[in-house]
């Protein structure tokens, strides 16, 4: 188990269906069991912060995009949810299988607040 498990854990024990953190270079940190392949993942996931962000493919489906703030991005398919948070050098990306995203962004936004003031 790596260090970065337990912030995984914390994530899925509040609820959310799947969670992992990712490198902005794509690269692996950690992630929750079954998380769903983002094809491309480097690519991917900045497009939610883009200036004309349009949606993220996960396992060849689009979450279309709702809206966006400074460090995070709110996606959705049907009844799914999508949180991505955008540290100084990776992603924490959330999803919550029949879930709103608004259930699963506090959750989200307060472990990457915590790890972008870590240096993160």
């Amino acid at each position: 188990m790596s260090g970065w498990d337990q912030y995984i854990t914390n994530l899925t024990s509040q609820g959310i269906t799947h969670a992992g953190i990712f490198g902005a270079d794509g690269s692996r940190w950690a992630a929750s069991p079954n998380f769903p392949n983002i094809d491309n993942i480097r690519d991917e996931l900045p497009k939610a912060f883009s200036s004309s962000p349009s949606g993220i493919l996960v396992n060849g489906e689009k979450y279309i995009f709702i809206r966006s703030a400074e460090n995070f991005a709110i996606l959705r398919k049907s009844a799914d949810g999508m949180v991505v948070v955008k540290l100084n050098q990776a992603y924490i990306v959330s999803i919550g299988v029949n879930q709103k995203p608004e259930m699963i962004i506090g959750a989200t936004s307060k472990m990457g607040e915590y790890l972008k003031n870590c240096g993160f």
